[in-house]
């Protein structure tokens, strides 16, 4: 891989893993979800869908209906549930490709059911409630088993599921989750009286479904399918689950690495990259790394980041360019250009997505989701 500038390597039987081992855990009359948005969470979606479909989850989840279209597109077949909003003109793509719209207001099932019509084609629905993620979905009110009602009556569509969002299921503290249940079980015992009986329920993500390894009586939250994302990619949704996350034995699935351009001798004194953020103290050696934001390298690792150059640490040093950046390789011995960088990799590196979460201020899922399309993915099939 030495020609490459920089590159993700892919493990995919690394999400195998991770998916058999959710699987172990979910009952067999559960379905299981494979979230793909956001291009897989950065990975690949039609390699990731392939990867979970052969592994134990079910159907299959996008947030957008232009990552549906891509998955039919590579000859995916499964059910795939768009999750998030979808205009207009882009209705009748759910429709004749066989999607599985999110319904979140009785605007959105109207325009669905008119772009059905026109194409003779009834389409697949799930009701989306917002129990208190306060963003889309029917709030659990009377006024909504109304519209919810009224929508499945439209000939046109076919509401097969219905489901809500856990807001605060990666925390330990799961009272807030209980409360949803509560709420969603209200909507459905309200339709229930109203003789709307759905096939398909789910409630729980990735930190509903860890919550069942420390917490038993949670197993409620699995319904009849579960919604998994990041578990699947071998991050624990937050770092108060990486202790009940041990017992799944993740193994992370996305590694990048670059390479070194070149290799300088700096005095001290001597300032590095735009606005000379950091100056040098000692003689100081520094390798070029040709990787920067523009890749999807966090700018912010300006302050405390680090890579692995030869199995030690080498300091970011100087601010993050688009497309470069320096670190101090001064006490690391045979660095040379073409030697080989890891600048991510595993938390039991020091350089996990976690980590570097922590050094930028956000989570593990933007760390994977950004890095960048000119980054190829190398796909590590054994």
């Amino acid at each position: 891989m030495n020609y490459r500038r920089v590159w993700a390597d892919i493990h995919l039987p690394h999400m195998a893993h991770n998916c058999r081992a959710v699987r172990r855990i979910v009952p067999d009359a559960t379905r299981i979800m494979g979230i793909v948005k956001a291009d897989g969470y950065g990975h690949g979606a039609v390699e990731t869908a392939k990867t979970l479909l052969a592994n134990g989850a079910d159907t299959l989840g996008v947030a957008i209906c232009e990552e549906g279209i891509a998955l039919r597109e590579a000859g995916i077949t499964a059910d795939i549930l768009v999750m998030g909003f979808t205009s207009a003109p882009l209705l009748s793509e759910v429709v004749w490709r066989e999607l599985t719209q999110t319904v979140f207001n009785p605007a959105g099932a109207q325009a669905l059911s008119a772009a059905a019509q026109q194409l003779a084609q009834r389409v697949r629905v799930h009701i989306k409630i917002d129990t208190g993620m306060s963003r889309l979905g029917f709030l659990p009110q009377e006024e909504s088993i109304d519209q919810i009602c009224e929508i499945a009556r439209d000939p046109w569509l076919d509401v097969q599921g219905i489901y809500t969002h856990c807001a605060t299921s990666d925390a330990l503290d799961n009272h807030f989750v209980y409360e949803q249940e509560a709420r969603f079980t209200w909507v459905l015992q309200a339709l229930a009286q109203r003789g709307l009986h759905l096939p398909v329920k789910h409630m729980a993500n990735s930190g509903a479904v860890t919550q069942t390894l420390f917490a038993p009586d949670t197993n409620g939250f699995f319904m009849d399918t579960v919604r998994v994302g990041i578990l699947l990619y071998g991050l624990p949704p937050s770092h108060e689950m990486e202790d009940a996350c041990r017992t799944l034995d993740l193994r992370p699935v996305m590694r990048l690495y670059s390479q070194v351009s070149m290799v300088k001798q700096l005095a001290a004194g001597v300032g590095i990259s735009y606005g000379h953020l950091f100056t040098t103290t000692r003689p100081t050696t520094i390798a070029v790394i040709p990787v920067g934001y523009a890749d999807g390298y966090p700018r912010r690792l300006t302050h405390g980041g680090r890579v692995r150059i030869n199995g030690q640490f080498a300091p970011i040093v100087g601010a993050i360019c688009m497309d470069q950046c320096m670190v101090d390789v001064t006490d690391i011995p045979r660095v040379a250009p073409g030697s080989t960088v890891t600048l991510l990799g595993d938390t039991s590196e020091g350089i996990g997505a976690d980590d570097l979460a922590d050094v930028v201020g956000t989570i593990s899922y933007e760390i994977i989701c950004g890095i960048g399309k000119r980054v190829p993915r190398v796909y590590i099939n054994e």
